[in-house]
C-alpha cells in the first residue's frame, strides 16, 4: 500500500489533472449555485496538490543531483551526454528529471493558479452583484 500511495503522490501527470478537475468542479458548483465561494475552495485544494508535487523529492526520498559538467560538454542531466556518449541512461535519471520539473516549474505554477483562485474567486460575486 505505501509503493501504491508513494506512486500516486508522486505522479505529475495525475496530480495536474487533479488539479485541473478540481478547478472545474469549482467552477462549475460556482455557477450551477451562483456563488464563487466554491471556486475559493476548490482553489484551495489545488494550492495543497501543487505543494504535493513540490515535496515530490522528499516522497521518494531522494535529493535532486546536482549539474556536473562531463567532459562531453554537457553535463549528467542533460540527454544530449548520454545521447552523445552512447552511455544508457541511468536508471535515477528519469525520476530525477520528473522531480526537477516538480520543483522549478509545476509545483509553483499549481500554488501560484490556486493562491490566484483562491484570492480572487470570491471578487467575482462582487462583480456579478451577488
Amino acid at each position: 500500500m505505501v509503493i501504491e500511495m508513494k506512486s500516486v503522490l508522486t505522479n505529475n501527470k495525475l496530480l495536474s489533472a487533479l488539479a485541473v478537475i478540481a478547478l472545474i468542479i469549482g467552477a462549475t458548483l460556482s455557477i450551477g449555485l451562483g456563488t464563487f465561494q466554491w471556486l475559493s475552495r476548490f482553489g484551495d485544494l489545488v494550492v495543497c496538490i501543487g505543494i504535493i508535487v513540490l515535496a515530490r523529492p522528499n516522497i521518494l526520498g531522494e535529493e535532486l543531483r546536482p549539474s556536473i559538467k562531463l567532459n562531453s560538454g554537457y553535463n549528467q542531466l542533460d540527454k544530449k551526454h548520454y545521447e552523445k556518449t552512447g552511455e544508457p541512461f541511468p536508471t535515477w535519471w528519469s525520476q530525477n528529471e520528473r522531480s526537477r520539473i516538480a520543483v522549478s516549474w509545476l509545483g509553483p505554477l499549481l500554488c501560484f493558479v490556486g493562491t490566484a483562485t483562491n484570492g480572487f474567486a470570491d471578487l467575482l460575486n462582487i462583480l456579478l452583484n451577488k
